[in-house]
């Protein structure tokens, strides 16, 4: 594979992270929605893997049948709602350890200070938050150009030993929620892109 093609992957997965992160950071608003709309049909011209493909236009039917208000809704009963009865956690500890702030996270931290990442001072959510692992994976995406070798070998654990396991519970616990109707086609989505992440390493 040239350089060429190679950084135009590179570009391609920091938008795909871009719109994973843009899913649960804040509640959504009539701005995000209508940028979701057009990425959203964008994407639906393209054929890219039978997962993501099925997530894409069930997002794109549940933009135009929803109201923002009705998303807003569900953002706020899975993910801030201190008193939901059924709430869906983001933290990779959460599903891999039975709490948060587990094992989980001090391995991730560890990994990240091995790798010299840093989350930044203002980010309230743990390092092994969704959120914050995609951050962490864009970082490492832009360290290509220093070193693109180690940077690719970061990625692979990252992505196989941390995010995607996080993706594939997360994904579960949306399907399960009967409360998550627009998010569970999201999480379709963001376990669609980490499978594709994890073939784009195996191929290496």
């Amino acid at each position: 594979m040239n350089s060429t093609s190679e950084k135009d992957i590179s570009r391609v997965r920091l938008r795909f992270i871009d719109l994973i992160k843009s899913f649960f950071i804040g509640q959504p608003d009539a701005e995000k929605l209508s940028r979701w709309r057009g990425i959203f049909s964008a994407l639906s011209a393209e054929k890219i893997s039978p997962l993501l493909d099925s997530a894409v236009l069930r997002i794109l039917e549940l933009l135009d049948s929803r109201g923002l208000k009705d998303i807003q809704d569900e953002f706020y009963v899975l993910f801030s709602d201190p008193f939901s009865e059924n709430p869906v956690s983001l933290s990779a500890s959460f599903y891999a350890d039975g709490k948060s702030h587990g094992q989980t996270l001090a391995d991730f931290r560890g990994f990240l200070a091995s790798a010299g990442v840093r989350k930044a001072d203002f980010v309230r959510d743990a390092e092994d938050s969704l959120p914050v692992m995609i951050d962490c994976l864009a970082s490492l995406i832009e360290r290509e150009k220093e070193d693109e070798l180690k940077a690719r070998q970061l990625q692979d654990v990252l992505v196989s030993d941390y995010l995607a396991p996080l993706a594939e519970r997360l994904a579960r616990a949306l399907q399960e929620n009967e409360q998550a109707l627009f998010y569970e086609a999201f999480g379709r989505f963001v376990l669609g892109y980490t499978e594709l992440d994890q073939a784009l390493f195996e191929a290496v």
